[in-house]
């Protein structure tokens, strides 16, 4: 009788330890990770918005992820025609372009840290631009400075001049400027994209020389390839 009366307490230990098994939670949902809490907290979008209009510029997105090809930006002008928006570094310089009525889509070439984006009613005369301030990550390393990294001064830049309907040179630029400056480069060398890698409308190649930038050469896209624009390299390269 002692045996009878065992089995069922045998029997519900049993289903109380195949409920009970490593991993289980008895039912409630596992605590997320530390990485989980921070994506959920912080997550970064691959895209920014900025709405221009006559209460002025505002920056939906403030944070935005670098992408190979460079930094996406959707402008909303509402206003009636189309606007200009001009963007600016801490450290000085910056450019800008026109952007039509409605959403159009834009990609700079802004490196990681802060860059300053507004938008100006024609005539645009840069007086009038109201600015924020977006902050570009680049978590995977994309950019590569293309700065020139000089300690003797910099040599004078230029660029070549092109006829109307020339073609573009096509395959790797990096492998072309090296042959271009085959009786410059020195043993160590490095000569590599710069920038971001993908970039659209525009690509630099850069020369590392002892750890430091000492000469540059960009690409614009043309008819079919890419055509040299300008270069720049520092004294004694």
């Amino acid at each position: 009788m002692r045996s009878i009366v065992a089995l069922p307490c045998f029997f519900a230990a049993v289903v109380l330890l195949c409920g009970c098994g490593p991993g289980s939670t008895g039912g409630q949902p596992s605590a997320p990770s530390d990485q989980e809490e921070a994506a959920q907290a912080d997550p970064v979008p691959g895209t920014v918005r900025l709405v221009c209009g006559r209460t002025g510029t505002r920056l939906l997105t403030p944070r935005v992820k670098a992408r190979p090809d460079g930094v996406h930006l959707v402008i909303d002008n509402r206003f009636e025609r189309e606007v200009g928006y001009s963007f600016e570094y801490p450290e000085g310089g910056g450019g800008g372009d026109g952007a039509p009525k409605g959403e159009s889509e834009q990609v700079g070439d802004y490196p990681p840290g802060e860059v300053r984006l507004g938008c100006e009613e024609p005539p645009v005369d840069g007086v009038g631009t109201d600015y924020e301030t977006l902050e570009v990550v680049d978590p995977g390393g994309l950019y590569k400075a293309v700065e020139l990294e000089c300690e003797g001064g910099m040599a004078a830049g230029g660029g070549p001049q092109y006829a109307p309907g020339v073609k573009g040179k096509k395959g790797d630029l990096a492998e072309i400027v090296r042959r271009s400056l085959s009786d410059r480069l020195r043993e160590g060398d490095a000569v590599e994209l710069a920038g971001y890698p993908e970039s659209r409308d525009r690509r630099i190649v850069r020369v590392v020389r002892d750890g430091r930038v000492v000469a540059t050469v960009a690409f614009m896209a043309g008819s079919g390839g890419w055509l040299e624009d300008s270069s720049s390299n520092c004294a004694g390269f």
